[in-house]
């Protein structure tokens, strides 16, 4: 009678945690992935997806690309190439080359004008 007694609960209290902790765990499903911030972003892309790798949005990437290029040196030019050919992000990239005050005034009025919607959402923006 009194292994009924301790077996039982303890049996109960087991399975809640084992529940609890199963419940608790990350998945690592192939269409779950985190976003910058930790949070999980569901990878059901739309076209209005930052993640979307779209005709317009390369488009545009290029013009920006080309709008900044008129803005940098030949050397700084080259030097972003480089970078971005290893797979640097491109606000990263132009932020990490030794601008003057008034080139990084324009190349952030460049990122403004093309992409409202980041206004205040990236740490890179001094």
């Amino acid at each position: 009678m009194i292994k009924k007694q301790i077996i039982l609960p303890t049996l109960l209290f087991a399975s809640i945690l084992i529940g609890g902790i199963t419940g608790c765990t990350s998945t690592k499903s192939p269409d779950v992935s985190q976003g910058n911030d930790g949070t999980k972003v569901s990878d059901t892309s739309t076209t209005n997806s930052p993640a979307a790798n779209t005709p317009e949005r390369a488009q545009k990437r290029d013009e920006v690309r080309k709008q900044i290029e008129a803005v940098l040196t030949p050397d700084q030019v080259k030097e972003l190439s480089t970078k971005l050919q290893k797979g640097e992000k491109m606000r990263k990239a132009v932020l990490s080359l030794n601008l003057t005050a008034e080139q990084k005034t324009k190349i952030q009025d460049i990122f403004k004008t093309a992409y409202p919607h980041r206004k205040g959402k990236s740490p890179d923006n001094s």
